[in-house]
């Protein structure tokens, strides 16, 4: 029978005893051990949270990354592996370096020293210059500095002027076949004189010198300064005819153009340094061929003209620029209107321009148009005074007449550079109006002029030039009479003294028959209408007479002086 329940019992006590065994009771060894698992398991929450803990992390991937290692088994297996070595033979280099100690600086002045010192060398241009640098002890700079004696330059050139030669002597020293060319010579030397313009082209030569020393400008250089030999007036004493002699060197001009006989010209000529289109010699054109370098001048003043079109150009430059305009225009109209020498195919030469203000008081000036003869080297060569030079310059002739000179000459290298050249010059001799070059014309005058001064040779000595612009010869065509006829083919060029008739009609001049005896035929100029039938041959006098519409023509011929005048049969001959 169930007993009512202790009041005084908990409800477990009053279960009665449990049926699981109770748990041991932990010693203090057992709550240490837990304390101090707590204590670790705590730290372990804590420490990623804190400084350590990157440090904690390293460490640890170290041990992993060691423990690894470990693990990892590494094999060593030894092969025996005969080499065979070269044996080097090592030498022993030494080397020494040498090396320098700069020297000590000079000691610093005490006081100030005068000085005197003179020092001597040589100008690009061949001058030996010597400069002496003298110092004396000044006051202040601050009033130095004001005081034009205090700093500057005085210049002392010393220049000997050359003496002229005057006799066959001293002539032949330098030119010994002149004597030979010129029989005469030795008789017209007691009457010659050195020529007053010798003595001027020094003057002006030393006075360019004083005026470009004094403004350390560029001045005359050797060379250029010991260019003439000699200048003597010659008067023959037979056939009182007048010749100025020039003993000097050869420069070259290039200058020069000519639409009508040359309708293109060369590059390297007009390019070259101190080219002009113009020589002094000119003469009205003859045909409506433009000029080869009308162009480049028009496209140089359309440029100039568009340059000073611009607004704010300084005053310098539109002066510079309103000069050009000017120049440029007047040289346009120039090549429109007239026709000049051209250097590299016109035998001329080119005489200073000091002689021009004494045409009318010397009658052994040379003039632009005269006839000349130059001599080198035992040859004769026909030419004319084609343009003007320097005034302090002397001895230069055209591109032409240096080539058969010198075949290597060029707008940039003399034929000849010593004085060896001697300028033959007829003053009086040039005939009006200008015209073409005529070579046989030319040819034919020289060497009238050289006979009246005694070479009674000349027409043989003389060289002959050959035409530049000459075409072909036309082949040869049956003659009636027997044999054949060549029948000349003009050129264009009227001779000088010849009329050409109106229209561009024919010219009479000579030909030759094939026996050799002159024969007229009427030779076509510039767009004549052909050759005129053949004629027998005439007698000298009526060679000399005009033929043809050349006839008819009511122009008369330009006259030369009686001294002067040839046969026309002469002036013709190939």
């Amino acid at each position: 029978m169930n007993r009512p329940p202790d009041p005084s019992l908990t409800p477990m006590d009053q279960r009665g005893p449990s049926p699981w065994p109770s748990p041991p009771k932990r010693g203090f060894f057992g709550n240490l051990i837990r304390f101090i698992l707590l204590i670790i398991i705590g730290t372990l929450l804590v420490l990623p949270f804190t400084p350590f803990a990157s440090k904690i992390k390293k460490g640890l991937k170290e041990l992993i990354a060691a423990a690894q290692q470990e693990r990892t088994r590494v094999v060593t297996k030894e092969v025996e592996k005969v080499v065979e070595v070269p044996t080097q033979i090592i030498k022993e280099v030494v080397k020494e370096v040498v090396k320098e100690v700069p020297a000590p600086p000079p000691p610093l002045p005490e006081n100030y020293i005068p000085r005197k010192d003179v020092d001597v060398s040589t100008f690009y241009n061949g001058i030996t210059i010597k400069t002496q640098l003298l110092t004396e002890q000044g006051t202040y700079a601050s009033l130095e500095r004001l005081n034009p004696e205090a700093y500057k330059a005085e210049f002392q050139l010393s220049v000997k002027v050359p003496k002229a030669n005057q006799s066959v002597q001293e002539l032949s020293r330098i030119n010994p076949q002149l004597p030979t060319l010129l029989p005469d010579l030795d008789a017209m030397l007691p009457t010659s004189k050195v020529s007053g313009f010798y003595h001027k082209l020094y003057e002006n030569k030393t006075n360019g010198i004083q005026r470009d020393i004094t403004r350390l400008n560029r001045i005359l250089d050797r060379h250029n300064f010991f260019d003439c030999e000699t200048i003597l007036e010659l008067t023959h004493p037979v056939s009182q005819r007048k010749a100025l002699l020039i003993q000097s060197e050869m420069d070259v001009v290039a200058d020069g153009s000519d639409g009508d006989r040359m309708a293109t010209l060369d590059e390297y000529i007009y390019m070259s340094d101190y080219y002009q289109p113009f020589t002094s010699y000119a003469w009205g054109k003859k045909t409506s061929t433009p000029n080869p370098l009308l162009s480049r001048w028009e496209e140089r003043l359309k440029k100039a003209e568009a340059e000073y079109a611009i607004k704010g150009l300084s005053a310098d430059r539109n002066r510079e620029l309103k000069a050009a305009i000017g120049q440029l225009k007047l040289e346009i109209a120039e090549m429109k209107s007239r026709s000049s020498l051209i250097a590299e195919k016109d035998p001329f030469i080119v005489i200073s321009l000091l002689f021009r203000p004494y045409a009318a008081t010397n009658k052994h000036t040379p003039s632009i148009g005269d006839y000349a003869v130059v001599i080198h080297e035992g040859k004769m060569y026909p030419a004319i005074c084609g343009d003007y030079g320097p005034s302090q310059k002397m001895g230069e002739a055209s591109l032409f007449i240096a080539k058969a000179v010198n075949p290597k000459a060029s707008p940039y290298r003399r034929p000849e550079s010593d004085l060896k050249v001697t300028y033959l010059i007829f003053p009086g001799t040039a005939e009006k109006p200008n015209s073409p070059p005529n070579l046989e014309r030319w040819h034919s005058q020289c060497a009238t002029y050289l006979k009246e001064i005694g070479s009674s040779n000349a027409e043989q000595s003389l060289h002959r030039w050959e035409d530049p612009f000459k075409k072909p010869e036309p082949p040869a065509t049956p003659n009636p009479l027997g044999g054949t006829t060549t029948t000349p083919v003009a050129t264009g060029a009227v001779p000088t003294g010849t009329t050409a008739p109106a229209g561009g009609g024919a010219v009479a001049t000579p030909a030759l028959s094939p026996t050799g005896t002159p024969t007229p035929s009427n030779t076509p100029d510039n767009g004549g209408t052909g050759p005129g039938p053949a004629t027998p041959a005439p007698t000298p006098t009526d060679i000399s007479a005009p033929t043809g519409p050349a006839a008819q023509s009511p122009t008369p011929a330009t006259p030369t002086p009686p001294a002067t005048s040839v046969n026309s049969s002469e002036a013709s001959k190939p």
